[in-house]
């Protein structure tokens, strides 16, 4: 079970080597092919360059800009302030209440056979837990600012 796997490759053999000794002769002769004509061209290679700056200054100053949505700039002012920390207090406490039932509702589960005491009981958690939801889901909405 706790055998060590060797294998048979040369020490020196890496990915790169391998790779290279494939496809080696390829990559010369690309970096020739480019070194060359970087070399008998400067003039071309330079005015590429230039006008590829000049294109890009051009988009920059020219195409519109994308304007960011209003709802999410002004999440934050259209919700007053002193809904933030009454508004957080709710919400850890209705989680609270979320994990409470989700556990009673796990031990429900667990059981072999239920009774009716205990059908009523998950069917008034799960009611709660709808309504506890609702209730997180309205707060989670933004207010409207008259």
């Amino acid at each position: 079970m706790f055998k060590k796997i060797t294998s048979n490759r040369p020490p020196d053999t890496t990915v790169w080597t391998a790779f290279y000794r494939e496809f080696g002769k390829y990559i010369d002769g690309g970096t020739h092919r480019a070194k060359h004509f970087l070399e008998t061209r400067p003039r071309t290679v330079f005015i590429a360059m230039v006008l590829s700056i000049l294109v890009s200054v051009g988009c920059f100053l020219f195409l519109p800009k994308e304007t960011p949505k209003k709802d999410s700039t002004n999440l934050f002012v259209q919700q007053p302030l002193t809904d933030g920390m009454g508004g957080i207090v709710t919400t850890v406490s209705t989680l609270k209440e979320l994990l409470e039932i989700r556990t009673v509702l796990d031990g429900l589960i667990e059981k072999d056979s239920l009774d009716s005491s205990d059908s009523l009981l998950m069917e008034n958690a799960i009611d709660r837990i709808q309504i506890l939801e609702k209730r997180l889901s309205e707060a989670n909405k933004p207010h409207n600012s008259p």
